[in-house]
């Protein structure tokens, strides 16, 4: 069985690097094959091989010649299909699979991420392209219920988990037994949040401040925050570092040793919540609120002002997940992985 797996792979976002990981892990336990359609093929040479292969998602010559010979075409986890920062991702993301179906592969969503679509248009090829899958997999039940009133109704829709998520989870398991001499407060900023260097530093400054804290700049996506993350570092009155690019293990590690951890970007929040730390979400993204809604964790939003932001996290005590929420993640992955099994065990119909 050979499947086509997309995502937003390749360009060095932490998140989405995570996903890729995950799904090839994910698809190993069922020993099954897959390409993934990728940014750079050139920087996975290390990892191909005869289970994973890669095709440029520019290449659309290798990737009509990869569905041809695959069995199904996967959308493989993240906030593939929304229409919110960009039309042509929905477009690309749908077509793909729409062309497949057309040549009676398979076609699967696995963890999606889904929405929000506000176009008519991409409501109307999303009911399309989702009402044509052999399985429906989404993340949260905000995708679930955007499937819906987009008019995916003749399909069973199945809620898991992210899959990076999932992977982050793992981690938590083996991480090791890190500690810190003071407390320290982790944070993942993004400029999409829509405050200043000045005004991020002044924030983080005031809950350092009350926590006798140091700061440590976590950088997720180099292209998008790294220049962000540094101007906020700049600015700083609070002893402060920034480390870039971190490894799951790395990044699970560093939140178990947090004081507080402040969250722009979802898999910075999930890793908080693996870990088992406090922590805040800034909800640039409605997956950020959805998440912490999720776990009871407090969020943000854009259009508070730093210092309400910090007035807000200081009275309230930053929940930590409960262990009956974290367990549920668990079988969320083992029945994702169950389903997909069965499924992949017949030919598409």
């Amino acid at each position: 069985m050979l499947v086509l797996v997309l995502g937003y792979y390749g360009f060095g976002n932490f998140g989405d690097e995570l996903i890729l990981t995950a799904v090839q892990s994910e698809l190993a336990e069922i020993d099954t094959q897959a390409i993934f359609v990728v940014n750079d093929p050139g920087q996975y040479a290390s990892t191909q091989s005869s289970r994973s292969m890669f095709v440029d998602r520019r290449d659309l010559a290798g990737i009509r010649r990869a569905i041809h010979d695959c069995d199904y075409v996967m959308l493989g986890g993240g906030g593939l299909i929304q229409d919110a920062t960009s039309l042509r991702s929905s477009l690309y993301y749908l077509g793909i699979p729409l062309l497949a179906s057309l040549q009676r592969k398979g076609i699967i969503s696995y963890a999606q991420g889904v929405g929000p679509i506000r176009r008519p248009f991409i409501q109307r090829l999303t009911r399309l392209v989702f009402g044509r899958m052999a399985l429906i997999d989404v993340r949260d039940e905000a995708s679930a219920y955007t499937l819906r009133s987009c008019g995916v109704r003749k399909r069973e829709i199945h809620i898991s988990c992210d899959v990076g998520f999932s992977l982050l989870m793992a981690q938590r398991q083996v991480h090791s037994n890190v500690s810190c001499t003071r407390p320290r407060i982790v944070a993942a900023v993004n400029a999409r949040f829509g405050w200043t260097a000045e005004e991020t530093a002044s924030f983080l400054d005031c809950l350092a401040s009350q926590y006798a804290a140091q700061i440590t700049l976590v950088v997720l996506f180099p292209s998008m925050d790294s220049s962000f993350s540094r101007a906020v570092r700049d600015r700083l009155l609070t002893t402060s570092e920034v480390i870039d690019s971190p490894t799951a293990q790395e990044l699970v590690d560093v939140c178990s040793s947090s004081t507080l951890i402040i969250a722009g970007r979802y898999h910075m929040a999930a890793a908080a919540v693996a870990a088992r730390s406090p922590v805040v979400g800034l909800a640039y993204d409605a997956k950020i609120a959805q998440l912490a809604a999720s776990f009871k964790f407090l969020s943000v939003h854009r259009g508070d002002s730093p210092q309400r932001a910090a007035a807000l996290i200081l009275q309230s005590p930053a929940a930590i997940a409960d262990e009956g929420a974290l367990d549920h993640l668990v079988e969320a992955r083992s029945d994702r992985i169950g389903r997909l099994r069965k499924l992949l065990e017949q030919r598409p119909a």
